[in-house]
């Protein structure tokens, strides 16, 4: 207990509540009487027996009859028609005046006065206000200079206790709540003890996560055991018995208890019941009603006063969101949705975030690979060693292939042709088909370096990869040989494809420089064109890079020893199901993409097995390659979404790059969205569950692992057409959303392929797999990079 002494001991100098003309009163006569006075509002007791306090901290008597208590017009009385309750109106120093009077029980302002002119500020003595600021003559004590404008003392806690003055100042910060009440004697300041029992249900995931979480808001430690909670009759469980995020039910002030409850539905009345009478609305100590009203406790509720009949907060967007509670109230309005949880923590906690940048890559490369082997009429595979030989290989391609032919000049070490142009030979240059065209001169003559040149003793017939080591281990154009034209010809032919299918190419190439059988074999003795390859490729430098060292794929075998089937084997290699590891499965662009990040179970764009939605944009984008309305809807749906710093759609090689700023300790996963531009109705994203960005200990994800996660889809929005040959397809229909429904309206993966672009036939891959580093093999044609920034 803390005690105060109001007044000053002998020898100081007393500080006045009010000015010195306050001080000189004037007797019924009009002269004054030349004695000095302080008196002051000293203590106010404003609820349950109503008693004014005031204290003579001067050196002289003084007569308070003509003195006054003003709360305002038509609220005074003079204090000589008061009979005070102790004390004596004719008031010694040092002495206490106590006065029934009768005071607003929450706020208002009482002043003290010499005179009835209760707007002058000179006839005002002393002034407290109390509970709200602006009562009557709040202006008036302003004007005397003995309050601030606004400033009140809060209301009392308990009706017992009084607000007392501290003895010194002109304002509410003189002024205290005590509970220890001294009318007639010395103040004592003894402060209240505000404890406060009070639990509220604080959040709601009544969605996946099925969490509630309470929240001790009062001052006292409170032991939730016996509590319960309850959405009607029959649905009810006690706290001691929940599953929660903590060892104990007791909870400290400020502390959150978060409880599992499996229960919870998309519309339901949640009571909080200090007791199991359910129905009694003593006992009920909380309630939130959501997604509809009319359940089984709002009447309750309604009759605790703490909930109004037919009010609800509105449905979440997403399940895995929750609604929180403001801090204050009883109403739908003080609770609101929260994208990102806090469960067991404030409402108002900040979330941090981390900043990733997401590239999606079309990698889309290998289309298909072809061996030239046996010469044209011979019964066994072998080299064209005279003069009119010739190979002969067809392919099928389509506008947009690359062409890389290769074969070894048998008469050297390691020295091959291939084209001069590393992105490759255009097949369809403008868009034209190359037909009856000699490319010979589009070849140039390569040194592997895997080799050392100009032995003739380790030449092919010597035997396979018998030569030394060369030296420079870089692969470069063997100085002085000139094109490919002075060796052979290497003339394309074209015949139409049948409109549901690519055209055909054949490549005939023809020895045009044997050796002279009278020399000595050499390098430069003629041209020994052995068996090669022909790949069908979209991206530059297909089988080597000038200035490094070759890959170590089987391009060797060929340079060294005129044999492809290693470098064959490395690109027709199938993963553990069967499908390509490396060949794509067809040239396609990518429509203009999409990326967003969600925090629920699934993916809330689509979900497969089941029918698009209208309103989520996957049939624009899946048909058209249109995404802002799926941008659109995701938007609204409150998670993040974004698109990429590209325009356009792009090709083989090309990349979309994001930035997208995620909320960190949210199980946040991405998902995109890009069209398979040669289809109708297919599109590439991940599987339902997202790629998660973030590791199981909370740090960003990194790399591209996550691109294990990528399939191809059928929207079944629009029925199928050959790959790249539909005329309802976006780069051949005449407007958008052209097209027969499909008969089967489900979202599925597309497990099988037929590719009549390259003709390698029906790929089958039953996950739908798209990305090309997967060891499962599969479509081959994307890459999803994330790195945190």
């Amino acid at each position: 207990m803390k005690k105060i002494n109001f007044y000053l001991l002998l020898g100081v100098l007393a500080f006045a509540s009010c000015s010195d003309d306050d001080d000189a009163t004037t007797p019924p006569d009009g002269n004054p009487d030349g004695t000095t006075s302080n008196v002051v509002l000293n203590e106010v007791r404003y609820q349950g027996t109503d008693l004014v306090e005031i204290f003579n901290r001067g050196t002289e008597e003084i007569d308070l009859s003509d003195y006054w208590l003003c709360l305002g017009p038509g609220t005074y009385e003079r204090i000589g028609t008061i009979t005070p309750q102790s004390g004596s109106i004719v008031l010694p120093a040092e002495g206490y005046l106590v006065l029934p009077y009768d005071l607003p029980d929450t706020e208002g302002g009482i002043g003290l006065y010499s005179s009835d002119e209760f707007t002058n500020a000179d006839a005002l003595v002393d002034f407290v206000q109390y509970g709200a600021g602006g009562s009557a003559r709040e202006n008036v004590a302003v004007q005397a200079g003995i309050w601030t404008a606004g400033e009140f003392v809060p209301t009392v806690t308990n009706a017992d206790n009084s607000i007392i003055f501290d003895g010194d100042g002109n304002g509410a910060g003189n002024w205290a709540e005590t509970t220890t009440v001294t009318f007639g004697e010395e103040n004592v300041l003894t402060m209240p003890n505000n404890e406060v029992r009070s639990i509220v249900i604080n959040e709601v995931n009544y969605g996946e996560d099925k969490k509630i979480e309470l929240w001790n808001n009062g001052t006292v430690p409170v032991d939730l055991g016996p509590y319960w909670l309850c959405l009607g009759p029959g649905q009810y469980l006690q706290i001691q018995n929940a599953t929660t995020d903590k060892e104990t039910s007791e909870l400290a002030p400020g502390e959150f208890l978060v409880i599992d409850w499996n229960e919870l539905g998309d519309s339901e009345g949640l009571g909080l019941y200090s007791t199991n009478s359910f129905t009694n609305p003593d006992a009920i100590i909380d309630f939130v009603q959501w997604g509809a009203s009319g359940s089984a406790r709002e009447n309750v509720a309604v009759d605790a006063g703490i909930w109004t009949s037919g009010d609800f907060v509105e449905s979440v967007r997403l399940p895995s969101y929750s609604i929180a509670y403001d801090g204050e109230g009883d109403a739908a309005s003080d609770w609101s949705e929260a994208v990102n949880p806090t469960f067991g923590m404030g409402n108002a906690t900040p979330v941090n975030s981390t900043t990733f940048r997401v590239t999606i890559k079309n990698t889309v490369n290998y289309l298909n690979v072809h061996v030239f082997n046996t010469p044209v009429g011979a019964g066994s595979p072998g080299p064209l060693g005279i003069n009119g030989a010739q190979y002969q290989v067809s392919f099928q391609a389509v506008p947009g292939t690359k062409f890389t032919p290769v074969t070894m000049m048998g008469n050297s070490n390691d020295w091959f042709l291939a084209p001069t142009d590393l992105e490759g030979i255009d097949l369809f240059p403008g868009g034209v088909a190359l037909n009856n065209v000699d490319i010979a001169d589009q070849l140039s003559l390569y040194d592997l370096g895997t080799e050392a040149d100009g032995d003739p003793s380790t030449f092919p017939s010597a035997g396979t990869n018998v030569g030394p080591a060369d030296s420079n281990t870089s692969v470069r154009l063997v100085p002085g040989r000139g094109t490919g034209d002075i060796y052979v010809t290497a003339v394309l032919n074209y015949t139409n494809g049948d409109g549901n299918s690519a055209g055909t190419f054949t490549l005939t190439i023809t020895a045009i420089n044997a050796p002279d059988s009278g020399m000595a074999t050499s390098q430069d003795n003629g041209f020994v064109v052995t068996p090669g390859m022909v790949v069908l490729h979209a991206q530059p430098e297909p089988l080597f890079t000038i200035g490094e060292a070759d890959r170590g794929v089987g391009l060797e075998r060929i340079a060294e020893d005129g044999m492809p089937d290693m470098l064959y084997n490395w690109f027709t290699e199938t993963g553990s199901q069967g499908t390509p590891l490396r060949l794509s499965s067809s040239l396609t662009p990518f429509s203009p993409a999409l990326i967003y990040a969600f925090n629920t179970d699934s993916d809330p764009w689509f979900t497969q097995g089941d029918t698009a939605k209208a309103s989520s944009g996957l049939e624009e984008i899946a048909e058209d390659g249109d995404r802002m309305v799926a941008y659109n809807y995701l938007k609204d749906l409150g998670i993040p979404v974004a698109l990429p710093a590209e325009d356009g759609p792009i090709g083989p090689g090309g990349t979309f790059t994001f930035t997208i700023q995620i909320p960190e300790g949210q199980d946040y996963k991405l998902g995109f969205g890009t069209m398979f531009v040669k289809s109708n109705d297919w599109f590439i994203s991940t599987n339902n569950i997202g790629k998660k960005l973030f590791n199981d200990n909370g740090s960003p994800f990194s790399g591209v692992a996550e691109s294990a996660r990528t399939y191809l889809y059928d929207a079944g929005t629009e029925d199928d057409q050959p790959v790249g040959f539909g005329g309802d397809q976006v780069m051949n229909q005449s407007g958008p959303n052209t097209g027969a429904a499909d008969a089967d309206t489900s979202i599925r993966r597309v497990s099988a392929l037929d590719d009549v672009q390259f003709g390698k036939g029906v790929i089958n891959s039953g996950p739908g797999v798209t990305w090309f580093g997967d060891p499962r093999g599969g479509y081959n044609l994307i890459e999803v990079d994330i790195q945190p920034q």
